[in-house]
């Protein structure tokens, strides 16, 4: 796995050996950066990856100018793996935490800290921590305006369950799914 565009194009990153995180294909990366691209400036935006995995999401996000990115996994060889792909890049724009994501959701809330870009890719089982996300980051008003909301499953999400986004792009990558939404304020 490696970055594909941004000041650190062609970084390789180191990704977890496990059934526990799945790295996004570098064909629905590269799809899904092109993609908000035509939506999304990157500069002086903040990113939030819930289900950090490899970081590479976040990392890809930080090369292409995202000024901070705040990162968890609540998986520890995860964790480690996130950190070692961060201590290659020379910034320190970042945050990692190693917390529940409704744990990491209400801190969030707690500090009033709003974002612009979500990466959403939970363990793909988990089917229903897309709305309970969605929801959450709308009813706090966790989201700055024009917020873009990607999210990567393995089965369809129910549009009628998401309020106040807006379907931007969906793509079918032989039963892996992708969504991308934009908060209309």
């Amino acid at each position: 796995m490696h970055i594909i565009s941004g000041k650190y194009k062609k970084m390789k990153l180191q990704t977890l050996d496990s059934s526990i995180t799945r790295p996004t294909l570098t064909r629905i990366k590269e799809d899904m950066f092109n993609i908000i691209s035509n939506y999304f400036i990157f500069e002086n935006k903040t990113s939030l990856d819930l289900f950090g995995g490899s970081g590479s999401l976040s990392i890809e996000g930080l090369s292409r100018g995202i000024k901070f990115a705040i990162i968890n996994d609540l998986n520890k060889d995860a964790n480690k793996i996130i950190s070692f792909n961060l201590k290659k890049i020379p910034t320190s724009d970042y945050v990692l935490y190693q917390k529940d994501y409704l744990e990491l959701l209400n801190l969030l809330k707690i500090q009033h800290q709003k974002v612009d870009l979500v990466y959403l890719d939970p363990p793909f089982k988990q089917i229903d921590y897309y709305y309970v996300v969605f929801d959450f980051l709308i009813n706090n008003n966790l989201l700055n305006d024009w917020a873009i909301i990607i999210s990567e499953t393995n089965k369809q999400l129910d549009l009628t369950k998401i309020k106040d986004l807006s379907l931007l792009k969906f793509k079918d990558y032989n039963k892996k799914y992708l969504y991308i939404f934009r908060l209309e304020k």
